[in-house]
């Protein structure tokens, strides 16, 4: 590893020496556009005659009819862009990167100001979040993410530096969000839901390398990790909002970038007269760099995903989302097998994983005060493997299929300045398939495990839901939220009921005090269902969050907050070693306090620091003992900054600490017929080392006549710690135990470049 990042490292300071050579220099001649919409943000109504100005310069313009504006001739750089319209509260965007020859597109929504404006003059705008989002919110843009250090530009690997959410370790890009597991996460893509939104992820894991979505198709991504309103279902811990661009109306751009995880390309402008189009491909690498190392898989993947936009007329706008993955595996070698005695038995793996969707969005405006988003939408994921040896290479298989079809309708109707409604209704279908086959093994315990094959092909189920909620400001300090949503499972014949409500008082200008209360359930799912039949009887897992917090504005551009959180689990299912049938018998509780302080982009300089206490503890079934959850992680810590340098240089550090997973330590050894077996100790009632690493990142902007080109290097694990994973046992036949540690990358760099044009 220490050679490769020689290696590397030599390659980046030579191509950044070489093309400095034939740089251009920065010149005020060299200028680039601003260009976007302003709307209201509960209406969705366009504002004309909204005022745009372009901060320390003298650029600015006002929207037309529309809300539209363009803003030319701006030098390069890097800017924040000011918003603002009587009766709302100002808004600045403090990252806007204004290219050489290109438009940059911004879309702005601007909340209400609940203040009368002649009696006080409404300032901030750096941190915007709508009322029906009281607490355990985060909002980030694509810029923030592609700065990010340690995350090689990877949205959920940023996500996992925010408070209140856990690393599965520089391996995986998946989210564990207040001591819950990954797949009580909810994640959507311009309103449709994503099954799987990471590479080499399945559903029910931990692991997955890299997100789906090319982050630079983002215009923001809001995060919820608890208190979530009623629109939202199905899910227990959290919701990932995605957001993409709409394509520029000006000109198109085209954008080509490439590092050690793959090469991509992206397009986006005009098409027609009222339309714009976004689209990007990309292509994995890693098949490549594991047969330069010559290592035994080869992992392979592919990504596609683009949107239209069109506006019908000035109240009608539509728009087409779509995308597409493949994922591909090809081992021949030891495959890392649950039983200890299974350790090179199987030396064959194929794994390929799929997903796609598409959508249309019309988003219609009724009236000045109301608008309605309509969705049709199919989504599709699946995966088949097979292991075995070489002459036999299909032992044990699995070919998994789920699709559902989606049509949901939601309305916003804002009655008067101090109180607006939503509601909507939705019916999915779902389809699926499940088959899988292994023959007898093992556990690692020496329990015998039977030969089994499972055919599950049941008839299209639906899921109906409808949700009802209301924001009210009886007065300016105080918003009000109340809601409550009903969803039904017809395979379980299973109704569920969800009430939910926030509140928001600002006890002053730049203090607020933030509550919030709700039941959350989620279904099981359909590779859960299928291991047995006696699993048709399962329940939906039920949670009920309690949330407090404050949230104090420092400075326009920084803000501090503190919440504390208490979630308690009931019908959680759960399994055994040796059966496929699942049991509602479940429950538990995770709670926690977190602490965070937030500074905006502003005088060259962005940063974050943050930090959580956490427990998270369950239990199986009444009267057995409670364990830590595999996901607790008492203690994180994430400390991030960066600093622009000047003549087109940044550069980022991020530091990360957490205590260690808890696992099952091995204990001793016993003998059965002739074989060692491990014995285990209490479940869960040891715990890794800590984890911790420090990432660094470094950037280069070059300016050519007619291109730009960014190099940058982000390094992992700059002082190349061995943050432990998890232990494998093997028993030897002289009933000697070896253990082995699984690590997370060593030190690592990340070399990428990025071509615009």
């Amino acid at each position: 590893m220490q050679k490769i990042f020689q290696q590397n490292l030599i390659y980046i300071l030579s191509l950044i020496i070489i093309v400095t050579s034939v740089h251009t220099a920065y010149s005020e001649e060299k200028a680039g556009s601003i260009s976007g919409e302003v709307r209201d943000a509960v209406t969705k109504q366009p504002l004309p005659s909204a005022n745009v100005a372009v901060v320390g310069t003298k650029s600015g313009a006002s929207t037309n009819e529309k809300g539209y504006f363009v803003i030319k001739n701006i030098p390069i750089g890097v800017y924040q862009l000011k918003v603002s319209f009587i009766g709302y509260n100002n808004f600045i965007n403090d990252d806007i990167q204004v290219v050489l020859n290109r438009n940059t597109n911004t879309q702005v929504e601007l909340i209400p100001s609940q203040v009368e404006v002649d009696e006080v003059v409404v300032t901030g705008g750096y941190f915007q979040k709508s009322v029906e989002n009281t607490v355990s919110y985060r909002t980030l843009s694509s810029q923030e993410i592609r700065r990010s250090p340690g995350s090689a530009e990877d949205i959920f690997r940023v996500m996992q530096s925010l408070p209140g959410v856990a690393t599965a370790g520089g391996k995986s890009a998946q989210l564990i969000v207040r001591g819950g597991s990954p797949d009580e996460n909810l994640t959507l893509l311009d309103n449709i839901e994503i099954y799987n939104p990471i590479h080499f992820a399945r559903t029910g894991e931990s692991m997955g390398i890299i997100s789906i979505v090319n982050p630079s198709l983002l215009k923001d991504v809001n995060f919820m990790t608890g208190g979530f309103p009623a629109k939202y279902g199905d899910k227990m811990s959290s919701v990932f909002d995605m957001n993409m661009i709409d394509g520029n109306k000006e000109m198109h751009n085209i954008d080509v970038n490439a590092n050690v995880a793959g090469f991509g390309v992206m397009v986006d402008g005009p098409v027609m007269d009222n339309g714009t189009m976004v689209f990007s491909a990309r292509r994995g690498l890693f098949d490549l760099l594991t047969s330069v190392l010559n290592r035994p898989a080869a992992p392979s993947y592919y990504d596609a995903v683009g949107k239209i936009t069109y506006d019908l007329d000035a109240k009608n706008r539509l728009s087409l989302v779509g995308f597409y993955y493949l994922d591909q595996i090809e081992r021949e070698g030891t495959v890392r097998m649950k039983s200890s005695t299974d350790t090179g038995k199987y030396n064959y793996l194929t794994r390929d994983d799929y997903g796609s969707a598409l959508g249309v969005n019309w988003r219609y405006l009724l009236s000045p005060a109301a608008y309605s988003l309509t969705t049709l939408s199919f989504s599709g994921n699946g995966w088949n493997t097979l292991r075995g040896t070489e002459t036999e290479r299909d032992l044990i298989g699995e070919d998994i299929l789920e699709n559902s079809y989606t049509l949901k309708n939601e309305i916003t109707y804002q009655i008067n300045p101090k109180i607006d409604i939503k509601g909507g209704a939705q019916m999915r279908f779902i389809e699926s398939k499940h088959n899988t086959w292994k023959p007898a093994d093992t556990t690692r315990l020496g329990q015998i495990i039977s030969a089994s094959s499972i055919s599950f092909l049941p008839e299209v189920s639906n899921k109906p839901s409808v949700f009802l909620q209301s924001t009210w400001s009886p007065w300016v300090q105080l918003s009000l939220t109340t809601g409550a949503r009903y969803d039904y499972f017809s395979f379980t014949k299973e109704a569920t009921f969800s009430p939910r409500v926030s509140a928001s008082y600002h006890l002053t200008e730049k203090t607020a005090f933030n509550m919030a209360y709700g039941k959350f359930y989620q279904t099981p799912a359909s590779y859960q269902i299928a291991l047995d039949p006696i699993n048709q009887q399962l329940r939906s897992s039920n949670a009920t969050h309690y949330i407090l917090g404050v949230e104090q504005l420092l400075r326009d551009d920084i803000r501090a907050t503190v919440e504390v959180y208490h979630k308690d689990l009931s019908n959680v299912i759960v399994e055994n070693d040796t059966t496929d049938i699942l049991y509602n018998t479940g429950s538990g509780y995770a709670r926690g306090i977190e602490f965070s302080l937030q500074k905006k982009f502003t005088d060259g300089f962005v940063g974050t620091a943050s930090y959580s206490y956490s427990e998270s503890k369950r239990r199986d079934a009444n009267g057995l003992a409670e364990y830590y959850f595999e996901f607790d992680r008492p203690h994180i810590l994430n400390l991030i900054a960066g600093i622009e340098l000047g003549e087109g240089w940044q550069l980022g550090a991020k530091f990360q600490y957490s205590s260690g997973n808890p696992y099952t330590p091995v204990v001793g050894i016993a003998e059965k017929n002739g074989t060692f077996y491990v014995v285990d100790g209490a479940y869960n009632s040891a715990r890794l080392p800590d984890y911790h690493k420090l990432d660094v990142r470094v950037d280069k902007k070059f300016v050519f006549n007619a291109w730009t080109l960014t190099a940058y290097l982000d390094l992992w694990n700059v002082y190349n710690r061995e943050n432990i994973l998890d232990y494998s046992y093997k028993v030897g036949s002289n009933g000697i135990i070896t253990e082995t540690p699984r690590l997370d990358f060593g030190i690592l760099p990340i070399i990428g470049l990025t071509a615009q044009f």
